[in-house]
């Protein structure tokens, strides 16, 4: 309906960067993303289609837990934007899909829910029920997993990475009270693979790195998606050669970081 919609001219999609492209919408399981210039008219004829949505498929769409999410417009009609459609005014960054969106990952408040969630994790498990092997299971399968949709997009910094480690280190090695225990190897040691001698748990930094780079070969492997069509159009890339024959970004935000590896 929103690419009929666009391609009738009732809706104006943004448009993005040096090759125009054009963006209206991202979907993902029951998130929506609506992306358009201030305009009254879009907006008021992309109410009309979320309106003939309701009544065909009999869904109520919850304009309460929506949110109209300006980038560099008048204060004025913004307000009335969100009176028409019946929604609350958001500010960057926002959080979709795990990721905070428009946040910089040199600030530690943007990684600041991760070290919480360790923090929450380690006060419910009972130390003193578990030896060192469960720990280190815990730490393998649940620690390291909650930073990764962050890793997959954000280069971490070393003192958000020390911070983590300091956490996974005092568990490990903690006495069954809960006190700080003696280290019995060095960190590195735990971190290295089992077929190096280690135990296995891995280096943030190294993870990170290598989620970064997924993008280098996705940008190799893939035809041309969305997200492709807007990286080359932003940075002036072409979508056919590899990132490695190319002048990469300097400007900021995630894709800087990924072209600085």
């Amino acid at each position: 309906m929103v690419g009929q919609a666009v391609r009738n001219e009732r809706i104006s999609p943004l448009v993005v960067g040096r090759d125009m492209v054009e963006l209206s919408h991202l979907q993902f399981a029951d998130d929506t993303i609506l992306f358009c210039p201030p305009e009254d008219e879009t907006m008021k004829n992309y109410k009309r289609l979320l309106r003939w949505f309701e009544l065909m498929s009999e869904l109520s769409i919850n304009f309460d837990k929506s949110s109209l999410i300006p980038i560099n417009c008048e204060e004025q009609w913004v307000q009335r934007m969100c009176s028409l459609w019946g929604c609350k005014e958001g500010t960057l960054p926002v959080r979709y899909l795990g990721v905070p969106l428009g946040a910089n990952p040199k600030l530690d408040k943007t990684w600041k829910p991760i070290i919480d969630k360790v923090e929450e994790k380690l006060s419910l498990w009972k130390v003193k029920v578990l030896n060192k092997v469960g720990k280190l299971v815990l730490i393998k399968s649940v620690l390291n997993s909650f930073p990764v949709y962050y890793l997959n997009l954000y280069k971490m910094s070393k003192a958000i990475a020390e911070k983590l480690i300091s956490l996974q280190r005092r568990f490990l090695w903690s006495k069954e009270d809960g006190r700080n225990g003696m280290a019995l190897v060095r960190w590195e040691l735990v971190q290295a693979l089992k077929k190096l001698g280690g135990l296995g748990v891995g280096d943030t930094m190294v993870r990170n790195t290598a989620l970064l780079f997924k993008w280098w070969w996705r940008f190799a492997k893939e035809e041309c998606p969305l997200w492709k069509k807007v990286v080359c159009s932003c940075n002036n890339l072409k979508p056919d050669e590899l990132l490695a024959t190319q002048v990469l970004s300097t400007r900021g935000g995630p894709w800087k970081n990924i072209c600085q590896l």
